[in-house]
């Protein structure tokens, strides 16, 4: 998503450090929800080869950011999840669909609120 590398910029300036979750739930992971709305097989190929190649060997952090942070919301619609499960690989799919549930559940609802805040913000000087 080259479109965003300014955005990318922004991050790295506001903070002097590059802030992935900061950075995608300000507005990359839109991009990656409308490839998904579009559902066009080869911009899903594309994405999901990428996000498949990435995943197993990530660190904790970046697999949360892709299964939380980038397709944390496709559970609230289910016609979404669908359109990502013949793209997804296994080491993918099932933490996907898990956080997904839980987020999109009743107990999940706290989670969501605290992923919409920076938690910068909200915890006391170490």
């Amino acid at each position: 998503y080259p479109q965003h590398r300014g955005a990318y910029n922004e991050n790295i300036s506001k903070y002097g450090e590059f802030l992935p979750e900061d950075f995608f739930a300000q507005g990359c992971s839109d991009a990656v929800m409308e490839t998904i709305r579009r559902n066009d097989p080869t911009e899903m190929k594309k994405l999901f080869n990428l996000l498949n190649e990435i995943y197993p060997d990530a660190t904790n952090e970046t697999q949360s950011i892709i299964a939380v942070t980038l397709l944390g919301n496709l559970g609230a619609d289910q016609t979404l999840l669908a359109n990502c499960v013949d793209y997804m690989g296994d080491d993918l799919m099932g933490p996907v669909i898990k956080v997904n549930k839980f987020l999109h559940s009743k107990a999940g609802k706290s989670a969501r609120e605290k992923l919409k805040t920076d938690p910068r913000k909200s915890s006391a000087p170490v």
